[in-house]
Parts: C-alpha cells; structure tokens; sequence
C-alpha cells in the first residue's frame, strides 16, 4: 500500500478490508476501498492542495444537480500531503468502447447539463477565486497556458514539431469568436470520467480541473476520444447537448481546442517527466497529424 494513502487511511480512522486501484486515473492518487462493514468507497488523494479545493467545492455545488459522487470525509492535508476525499461509490464503468448513439445523446445531455449548473459564488467559497474566469481574460488565459507549455517543452520537442505548433495555435488564434460564457467546465471531460451501467450514464468524476470559462473547451476530448473513433456518435451528442442549452460556436473553436489540448497533453508528460509514458507518444502522433492536416 502506498505510503501516502496508508497514512489518509489512517487519519480517517477508516477500517479497510480491501483495496484497489481505480482505472482511469492518472494525475491525482486514486483507490477503491471496501470498509469492514462491506461498504465500498473512493479515497481520492489529489495531485496539489489546490485542486483538493476546486474538487470538494465543486461537488458540493454539483450535489443533487448531476449524478456526481458524494463527498463522505475531507481531511485539508499538511504539509507533506496535499490533503484527500473520501468519496461515495457509484456503481459504473468507465465509458471504454462500443459507444452507440443513445449513450453519445446521453453524453451530450450531461455536459448541458453541467454547462448550464447554477454558478452560486457562496457555495464555492474560496475555491471562487481559482476557478473564475473574467470572461475578457479567457482566452488571454488559454494562451498564456499554452506558452508556458512550450516553454517547458523547448528542449525536449523536436523545433520543427514546436516552432509549427505555435505558428498554428497563433492562426487560430486571430479567429476566436466571443467566449460562450460564463460556464462551469470540466476541462476534462473526456469517456474515461463518464461511469455508465447497463446502457445509461450513472456518474461524472474528476472536477479537480474545473473552472468557470467558455463552454466550447469541454468538446474537444469528445472529438478526440469520441467521434473521430466512432463517427456516427456526432450527431446525436449534439442533440443532446442542444436539448438542454444552445451548441457553442464550436465550428470555429473545435480546431484551436484540439490542438491547444494535445499540445498541453505532452507538455503534462514533460512536466511530470513522464516523456515515456504511452499518454506522451498518443499526443505527439496526434499533434504531428494536426499539424500534417493544417499544411503548416
């Protein structure tokens, strides 16, 4: 058991049978637990004390209004540990594969419907301040994120691969419509943290990312991840998504996110000193295919 999730465990006073990890799970330390009493449960271990924040305020502003998991315990951590979440158990899978058009509807549906979430400023608390967004800034802020990613990357990409990007990111760039605002967004939303059973989404995970920003952000890892792998899921998300609230802009905005997002990937695994990780060389395929299909 990791030293880290041994001493949370303990802190809880949480009494274990068992334990295992959660797939998924890439950034912050998670696990499932089953409790002598035979109940199951999340402990989630949060990569910095920040999004330990964005998380547990953003679950309590979610509660009742998405089918997102119930926080139990909360410890705010110290100084060797950034702090954890004991997290209800939901009964679901990850989204994998054979994604049909009924469950791409219901994708659609949900991220309405977390577009559309009431923003209540006194239930987010301090974590108001590292989420919000003035909606002048955003894209100011998106820009800024994906220099300093190629900062870090200078020395590890290949120049070519780097000096394109940017050429590219800045093209787009000079076309950006006006932020489709102001929008609680995932940032991360993605199949890997939409749990379904039995045909039907039962769960969203993972709001240590969230922010208030521009809607259209959170359609880029659907692209990717969704309808460029099964391509007549399209369609109908979009249905979805238009049942609950207007579709963003995303005709002009969908290029710049993609690239933006797979350029940030590997600049995740530069910063992590994960430049082996299987997640790295996804992203650099990708980025190189984009940059290919631009004719930069």
């Amino acid at each position: 058991m990791e030293k880290a999730i041994k001493r949370v465990i303990k802190r809880m006073k949480l009494k274990v049978r068992d334990m295992d990890s959660v797939p998924e799970s890439y950034s912050s330390k998670v696990c499932s637990l089953v409790l002598e009493n035979n109940e199951k449960v999340i402990l989630k271990i949060p990569y910095n004390k920040d999004k330990l924040i964005k998380e547990y305020k953003m679950l309590q502003l979610l509660r009742g209004k998405l089918p997102t998991p119930q926080i139990l315990d909360f410890w705010e951590g110290n100084d060797e540990i950034s702090g954890a979440l004991l997290l209800s158990y939901i009964d679901g899978k990850p989204v994998i594969d054979n994604i049909n058009d009924k469950l791409a509807f219901q994708m659609g549906e949900l991220l309405a419907k977390l577009h559309s979430a009431q923003i209540e400023r006194e239930k987010l608390g301090k974590a108001y301040r590292l989420i919000h967004t003035d909606e002048n800034e955003w894209w100011s802020i998106i820009k800024t994120w994906f220099e300093n990613c190629a900062e870090e990357c200078k020395d590890i990409l290949d120049n070519e691969l780097l000096n394109k990007s940017i050429k590219l990111f800045n093209l787009y760039y000079e076309n950006l419509p006006r932020p489709d605002y102001p929008s609680v967004v995932h940032m991360d939303y993605r199949p890997g943290n939409i749990l379904v059973k039995d045909s039907k989404i039962v769960g969203l995970v993972d709001f240590e990312n969230v922010r208030i920003g521009s809607a259209d952000v959170d359609f880029s890892k659907m692209k990717i991840y969704v309808w460029d792998q099964f391509t007549k899921t399209k369609k109908e998300f979009l249905n979805g998504y238009r049942k609950i609230r207007p579709l963003p802009d995303i005709e002009r905005t969908l290029p710049f996110y993609v690239l933006f997002n797979t350029f940030t990937g590997v600049g995740w695994c530069v910063k992590r000193e994960k430049i082996n990780d299987s997640f790295y060389c996804e992203n650099i395929i990708k980025l190189k295919d984009i940059i290919r299909i631009s004719g930069i």
